[in-house]
């Protein structure tokens, strides 16, 4: 082969390269979210590095994510402290090594082979150790980790308060959101726990309650009393045990709602306080410390913001759309709840089901690969792999394949149960690429659909595709992001003509649960 016809050749791999490298991004954004990523190597010394903010850990005894973070606990309390609390009997000693003598005690369960990665649904105690441990990393990662922060959580009076601090935080950081802390010694007047700064540059002030018995108006009065430099935004934990796992929104969640939402429209204190976006969220872990029936759940709400509603209706995609624009980042905010919840279980965002399956390393079918491939005449022949779709009830994947004699062929290749479950968990990027591919449950994220594609069209393009319309005239006289709208608008309509009530913005979120925990700690650990 001639020096020309490497380089043709390799010219000619460079687009699936390029969608193998977007895939990859894609998908790790997806387990890790919008803040800095995980940064880690393994060494060919069989080390596994971690880099968090300017300090880097490392350990042969790491596999997985979820390794790392069980040392991370440990170190980022101290060794001491948590020592010192061993000593006490079980039921006196802090909550997080409480959670952490149930998490060895399932280790003991799922673990038979020490070295193994193994896999087991993860119980309250075990989500609430690890979630500390995730949240306590984004924070120190992408934030700053202040230590009388860590003196609060390792004082047992004031854990739970800090706790869903860090909480909320490490929500923010992975939603792409920086934090600034403010200045906890300044007691000429009260402030908010924290600054977020969004990606747009837009400031809010944030606030982080529990609602202790319940007492959801009287956290948010207290929230708003205090002084803040910029649009609310307060959290306010339900602390409610929450044992089901369906969609449905729980009775103790809709009162909550309905308690605040009679405030705001009847209490005449109501009417002197300000506007606030109201996250309302639930985290059981502490009332099912032993179930692996548990759901973090969330929803969100404008208290005096009246566009910002979770209950509200709009006549049209349209006004739907022009409701939500002014309250994009909030949006995006429970967007990254809904889709960051989950903790990784690799350091680099492959999926744990191809990172450590059972049977050992199988050959990926991505797109751009190179395959050998039956013909059908009882030959095999070469080519490269330039689409595939998953076909679930059969467990194959359908290829198209482009041969190397210029033919086409489909062919069905049989996916493991591995490469199954990899693929219910990243569909869009399974095959090496970022799909277009979505489920779109309403009209607006149809919308959003079609807006990731006409968004980009030239006016002239556009008025193709609206070409025939009774009101052409006009919208030959609109400039190319009206005439976007328009398009998207009218194909969303359209497709939803018959479906359901008219659009809303989503507001509900129901966050990741019982995420399953792969974890390998080695037999010390």
């Amino acid at each position: 082969m001639s020096i020309l016809d490497r380089m043709a050749g390799i010219a000619s791999a460079i687009p699936a390269m390029r969608a193998n490298h977007e895939a990859k991004e894609h998908q790790r954004v997806e387990q890790q979210g919008l803040g800095r990523p995980i940064i880690a190597a393994r060494m060919g010394n069989g080390y596994q590095f971690v880099a968090v903010n300017n300090r880097l850990h490392y350990s042969k005894n790491w596999k997985t994510f979820h390794d790392f973070l069980i040392y991370y606990l440990k170190n980022v309390t101290g060794a001491d402290w948590g020592n010192a609390e061993l000593k006490k009997p079980l039921d006196q000693r802090h909550p997080i090594l409480q959670w952490y003598q149930k998490l060895c005690e399932q280790q003991r369960v799922f673990i038979h082979e020490p070295g193994k990665v193994s896999t087991g649904r993860m119980t309250g105690a075990v989500a609430a150790y690890m979630h500390l441990a995730y949240d306590l990393y984004a924070l120190d990662h992408n934030a700053d980790l202040q230590a009388k922060l860590l003196n609060r959580l390792r004082n047992q009076d004031l854990f739970a308060g800090a706790r869903y601090e860090v909480h909320v935080a490490a929500i923010l950081t992975r939603a792409g959101f920086s934090l600034s802390f403010e200045n906890e010694d300044d007691r000429s007047s009260s402030h908010c726990e924290f600054v977020a700064t969004s990606s747009t540059g837009k400031q809010f002030s944030v606030e982080a309650k529990r609602a202790e018995s319940g007492r959801v108006q009287r956290q948010l009065v207290r929230a708003l009393n205090k002084t803040a430099g910029h649009q609310r935004i307060v959290f306010i934990d339900l602390n409610n045990p929450d044992p089901s796992i369906g969609d449905a929104v729980p009775a103790y969640l809709q009162r909550a709602f309905d308690l605040l939402r009679r405030f705001e429209t009847l209490d005449p204190q109501a009417k002197r306080l300000p506007t606030a976006y109201v996250f309302m969220t639930n985290t059981p872990w502490e009332h099912q410390l032993d179930s692996t029936e548990w759901r973090l759940l969330a929803i969100a709400d404008g208290f005096h913001i009246n566009d910002f509603k979770m209950d509200q209706v709009y006549p049209s995609i349209r006004a739907a759309v022009d409701a939500r624009q002014p309250h994009l980042e909030m949006h995006a905010l429970l967007e990254s709840m809904r889709t960051h919840s989950g903790i990784p279980s690799t350091f680099d965002g492959e999926s744990p089901e191809l990172a450590f399956p059972d049977g050992g390393q199988q050959p990926r079918l991505t797109i751009g690969k190179r395959l050998r491939v039956p013909d059908g005449k009882g030959n095999e022949v070469e080519g490269v792999l330039a689409s595939a779709v998953v076909v679930e009830a059969e467990k194959v994947a359908a290829c198209a394949v482009n041969t190397d004699d210029g033919s086409g062929l489909i062919i069905k290749a049989a996916l493991s149960d591995e490469e199954l479950a990899a693929w219910k968990r990243h569909p869009t990027t399974f095959f090496g690429e970022v799909s277009r591919e979505r489920k779109c449950e309403t009209a607006l994220d149809l919308y959003d659909f079609f807006m990731e594609t006409y968004s980009k069209s030239s006016k002239e393009q556009l008025l193709k595709l609206l070409k025939g319309a009774e009101d052409f005239d006009t919208l030959a006289g609109l400039d190319q992001s009206e005439l976007a709208r328009v398009v998207c608008e009218r194909y969303a309509t359209s497709l939803f003509a018959n479906v359901g009530p008219p659009p809303k913005p989503p507001l509900n979120t129901k966050w990741r649960s019982a995420s399953p925990i792969r974890s390998k700690p080695s037999a010390d650990e």
